[in-house]
């Protein structure tokens, strides 16, 4: 797998990396490839199952499905997906709705000069208190990404309207600040082009070759293992670090935030495999970061609310033992420089079946298991910090 991998370049695309050979290995294959693969894996001795025979059946299927307009809030479907300028409209809108408790806030703007927005929840606590932050999107084609961000935030806030005492000790005891899409032009080139486009849509001087891999960008252990060095590959880790304006856009805004708030929940909102990660990422060989056993029991807490809502399994540990290492990314990042104890990457849905491609369908049943999991990343960063 690890030949396949590093020989046959752009003809297969491996959805799941053969970094972790204890888990199951997804691979996409060009049509015209599909019996030279299958003849590998057959003389190797290895297994397989074809997960989806027509892959880009699948995608215009969802496309025609899934292309819907919102004209307000109250037509707004979460359980379908929506575009960037839905996205961004969805974000006003929700601050209209819920006027002197939210307020909207840009981080940046992109590399093609799209602004990245976020919601800000403040409650009607006191300034300068805590803060969660919450970023979804950094790689285009995870589209349930964004979806479940906004799924959660809304009920967050439905909840603590209606007076749940949960939701109302949480969102007044800190600050939730909340960004859907953080890699909006690659996102918007999941629906323009490319539907399954992962990266940034950066130039890469002296190559044919666009976009860097933004969570292998993040300036703390940057450009080590599970970061390529190549452009034109999927985890590119850029020029340099901090190289793509996204990334850039969120070092700097965390690190003035820090300067009079204290980040203490930071999860980058990722899909697919149902994974619980925490630091560190760069290396399984690294010492353990400072308030690990804190940090892992709110991850097999979270995983434990999870499964009570639909059943499904997810699976916490640290994510270079438990999934494989990769560096300058975005968790390490908020634990190494911002100092946050309860930083992690979430994978949501599913576990193979339709990988990066997850039908609508599940948007609400995903958001709906993942909500409690939102509910113990707050009270641990309120009560247990």
């Amino acid at each position: 797998m690890h030949k396949m991998e590093k020989r046959l370049g752009d003809r297969v695309e491996f959805w799941q990396s053969t970094r972790a050979l204890s888990r199951p290995v997804d691979v996409m294959v060009k049509p015209q490839e599909q019996h030279y693969v299958k003849t590998l894996l057959e003389a190797a001795g290895l297994e397989f199952d074809v997960m989806m025979d027509d892959v880009q059946k699948v995608i215009d299927d969802q496309r025609m499905d899934d292309r819907v307009t919102s004209s307000d809030l109250a037509s707004f479907d979460y359980a379908k997906y929506h575009t960037y300028d839905e996205i961004q409209q969805w974000i006003k809108d929700m601050v209209a709705a819920y006027p002197g408790i939210t307020e909207a806030f840009t981080i940046g703007n992109s590399y093609e000069g799209r602004p990245i927005g976020g919601i800000k929840i403040k409650g009607s606590g006191n300034p300068g208190k805590p803060v969660v932050w919450f970023e979804g999107g950094i790689h285009a084609r995870e589209w349930i990404s964004p979806a479940t961000v906004m799924y959660f935030t809304n009920r967050l806030l439905e909840n603590y309207v209606a007076g749940s005492a949960e939701e109302v000790r949480l969102l007044d005891g800190l600050d939730w600040l909340i960004v859907p899409s953080l890699n909006v032009d690659g996102y918007a080139y999941t629906w323009s082009g490319d539907r399954l486009w992962r990266k940034t849509r950066s130039v890469n001087k002296g190559t044919p070759c666009i976009g860097t891999d933004p969570n292998r960008n993040w300036p703390y252990e940057w450009g080590g293992e599970g970061a390529s060095t190549w452009p034109c590959t999927l985890t590119y880790r850029g020029s340099e670090p901090n190289s793509e304006i996204e990334v850039k856009s969120v070092t700097e805004y965390l690190e003035n935030l820090s300067k009079t708030q204290e980040v203490r929940v930071f999860v980058d909102w990722h899909s697919y495999t149902q994974l619980w990660l925490a630091p560190w990422s760069y290396s399984a060989a690294a010492p353990a970061p400072k308030g690990a056993d804190q940090q892992l029991a709110l991850g097999d807490e979270a995983v434990a609310e999870i499964k009570k809502v639909h059943g499904k399994e997810y699976t916490s540990g640290p994510l270079a033992e438990t999934l494989y290492a990769s560096s300058g990314s975005s968790l390490d990042w908020a634990c190494g420089v911002l100092g946050t104890k309860y930083s992690y990457v979430v994978e949501l849905r599913d576990s193979g079946e339709y990988g990066f491609l997850l039908p609508a369908n599940q948007i609400i049943p995903t958001g709906e298991e993942i909500y409690p999991s939102v509910l113990v990343l707050g009270r641990y960063g309120l009560d247990k910090y």
